[in-house]
């Protein structure tokens, strides 16, 4: 069969034009799904079905300004800027060379674009079915949720100069995005993980397997990217979305009863009214865990969560912070946990709230992924890719934990020289990562990373462009 190589700033409305193929025909010949994202250097496999190619009116050409150094002041000698200006005009042809072919793909990519559409949509539903989560309806809703993201992130273009594109916030939203996907369910934004990890995968449950299962309750853990009842985020987002729409929260999280939105608020913050002046009982269960775990009374708490029997578990072994208490949802009538009933729908109906879906993009990007732009700046990081597997880790152990430097552990691992060269070394580490089985040399991998670095590279939402940014735009 026919092949072409990709060439910078080709398309493939422009490669099916120069091959005399329907477009359509082309990227379903290469399993493409993303028409917007192809390759510099991929190898194209070209249909044997040719079409005859139509003139068409040739559509106006956007003006490029044309940016070249006067050269006649400086003197021989001094090459060094010589060689800068020479290399700034190649990079100046280099665009002007892709301006042009873009100019030509758009005289071409009309009559096709909708047909493409139309395809992508099929492949979407009917090609790949995407994994889904406990608690998700089905992979086709799992979709409507990922299409209706990268409609409402995808408008705004990257901002690209001659250092790279810029980071904007709609940018950071996109990476916030694609680490959703690693993190939601068919709900999205209503995502709810019912106490999962206390449950575990033992005695036949369908939870899931942490070290602390079976002892500490983790609650509710909410949304795009799960904000989590016992460590305190989901009274950070519940409080920032009061804060956006007091009269929805209200109607919402309180059924119309603002005071039972305050109890929600008060609990998911400081803890259960009752209990917050009980020394006994940790505001934070998790934490507490962390901290008697290698103790005498955490190993005997371990032991009685791993009994051979179901029967044979002692409350006693609970972890309950004060965070992760019932509270009623209804004036007289019994407390109940936020992961069922009444209160479990409110949450549900919250996600469906778009000024309650842009806070929780907003306090990702603002507690989660600014906080790591720093140390990617002095480490030379650029690629979106690389930003979100950080922000990742960020999110899943804290933004100053062992784990948020984890992506920096394997490029030592690696041998890999930091900061960094070239987007190419980047890619090397989130792939390690995504092919460690457990550990990668001398350091452990957990199973969730290399999951979440394999979701990564699949960049389902195809925000993950291989164009890179200017660390100048990170503060």
């Amino acid at each position: 069969m026919e092949t072409y190589k990709v060439k910078a700033g080709e398309t493939i409305s422009s490669i099916a034009k120069l091959n005399s193929v329907d477009a359509t025909d082309l990227a379903n010949e290469n399993n493409i799904r993303n028409i917007n994202l192809i390759k510099e250097n991929k190898i194209l496999r070209i249909p044997k079905k040719k079409i005859k190619n139509t003139p068409l009116a040739t559509a106006p050409k956007a003006p490029l300004q044309e940016r070249k150094f006067d050269v006649s002041h400086l003197e021989h000698r001094d090459e060094d800027a010589l060689i800068k200006v020479k290399k700034f005009n190649e990079i100046w042809l280099t665009e002007l060379l892709q301006h042009l072919r873009i100019n030509e793909a758009n005289e071409h990519v009309q009559h096709v674009e909708n047909v493409l559409v139309t395809e992508q949509k099929k492949s979407i539903d009917h090609k790949k079915k995407s994994a889904t989560k406990p608690g998700s309806k089905s992979p086709r809703q799992l979709n409507h949720i990922k299409e209706k993201l990268k409609e409402a992130l995808g408008k705004e273009p990257h901002i690209l100069t001659f250092k790279g594109v810029t980071l904007s916030e709609n940018e950071k939203k996109q990476i916030i995005a694609s680490v959703a996907v690693c993190e939601m369910n068919a709900d999205g934004f209503g995502s709810i993980n019912s106490d999962q990890e206390f449950i575990g995968r033992k005695y036949g449950s369908r939870g899931s397997e942490e070290s602390y299962s079976r002892i500490v309750h983790i609650g509710i853990s909410y949304g795009i990217i799960q904000y989590s009842q016992d460590s305190g985020s989901l009274g950070m987002i519940l409080t920032k979305m009061r804060d956006k729409n007091k009269k929805k929260f209200d109607d919402i999280f309180g059924g119309g009863d603002s005071e039972i939105s305050s109890e929600l608020i008060e609990l998911t913050n400081s803890g259960r009214k009752d209990l917050q002046n009980d020394a006994s009982i940790p505001l934070c269960g998790l934490a507490y865990w962390q901290k008697i775990h290698s103790t005498k009374k955490g190993k005997d708490i371990l032991d009685l969560a791993n009994s051979e029997k179901l029967s044979e578990l002692p409350a006693l072994r609970e972890i309950r912070g004060k965070r992760v208490q019932p509270i009623s949802a209804e004036k007289s009538k019994p407390a109940t946990d936020l992961w069922t009933g009444i209160w479990k729908d409110r949450f549900l109906a919250a996600g469906k709230v778009v000024e309650f879906q842009e806070v929780q993009l907003e306090v990702a990007v603002n507690n989660y992924f600014n906080p790591q732009l720093k140390s990617a700046k002095e480490n030379g990081v650029r690629s979106a890719l690389s930003l979100a597997f950080i922000a990742a880790c960020a999110i899943r152990g804290g933004t100053h934990s062992k784990l948020s430097k984890l992506f920096y552990d394997v490029a030592a691992e690696l041998k890999i020289d930091v900061p960094f060269k070239n987007s190419e070394d980047e890619l090397k580490c989130v792939t390690a990562i995504s092919e460690a089985k457990g550990k990668l040399g001398t350091l452990k991998i957990a199973f969730a990373e290399s999951q979440r670095a394999k979701l990564l590279l699949n960049d389902e939402l195809g925000f993950l462009t291989e164009d890179l940014y200017d660390c100048s735009t990170y503060d």
